[in-house]
């Protein structure tokens, strides 16, 4: 017998057809036992991909973005240069986006220190590579400043879980005058200017941001107010 839409040869005891799977079954007709004519099609396994297997993938990329330059280097040259500062900064990236990833509940407080961390591996290797001098009095006190304040704001949010407005407004008088570090850094490792001059601005910024993110949290009807005119 022959299926009545596709035209497939089927077997007598069969339902529907084994190709097209429409029913073919006369009711008045018996079906006869018998074996069908084609074997019934496996079920088809999707591959799936991993999260470690990806994870895999993607180091393999950073380690070849890494080696690459440096075989370039060797080749060309006959000793590591430039690659060096590459392969560093791949590394960085690397420990900065894909690290985390590794861990199923990574906890951002231990790893936004190790990223600040890295970060002053990464300029103390610019820093010995160009024979600079301004590690230790500028690039180390600027990502330990950071690496202080945004460490303190991910562990009060993370284990205190209340008052972000005091926190974030804590954040923005700190920020303040870190920039005002920042600018005495400068003035002092590179020579460029005897006095403080633009860090005043964003202190000014930071501390009117700061202020108000104070005064909202100080005072419950501002707060619903706001809440209201702003949907939030």
């Amino acid at each position: 017998m022959y299926c009545i839409k596709c035209g497939v040869e089927r077997a007598d005891s069969e339902k529907q057809c084994p190709l097209c799977f429409t029913t073919v079954y006369h009711p008045e007709l018996p079906l006869p036992d018998g074996e069908p004519l084609y074997p019934d099609n496996p079920p088809i396994k999707h591959q799936t991909v991993t999260r470690a297997g990806a994870l895999f993938v993607i180091t393999a990329f950073f380690l070849l973005g890494a080696l690459l330059p440096m075989i370039c280097d060797l080749s060309l040259n006959g000793c590591i240069s430039w690659s060096g500062i590459v392969a560093a900064a791949v590394t960085l990236l690397y420990v900065l986006t894909v690290l985390p990833i590794w861990f199923r509940h990574p906890n951002a407080v231990v790893f936004v220190p190790c990223d600040h961390a890295a970060c002053a591996l990464f300029l103390l290797y610019i820093c010995l590579y160009t024979g600079g001098r301004w590690f230790l009095s500028f690039a180390l006190p600027v990502v330990g400043g950071a690496a202080l304040i945004t460490t303190a704001v991910v562990t009060l949010c993370k284990y205190v879980g209340r008052g972000y407005l005091y926190i974030f407004g804590g954040a923005f008088i700190l920020t303040g005058g870190y920039m005002m570090l920042m600018e005495f850094l400068i003035n002092l490792t590179f020579g460029i200017n005897d006095k403080l001059k633009w860090s005043f601005y964003p202190l000014a910024a930071c501390l009117m941001i700061g202020l108000l993110f104070i005064v909202i949290a100080i005072s419950p009807r501002l707060r619903r107010s706001l809440q209201k005119r702003f949907f939030v």
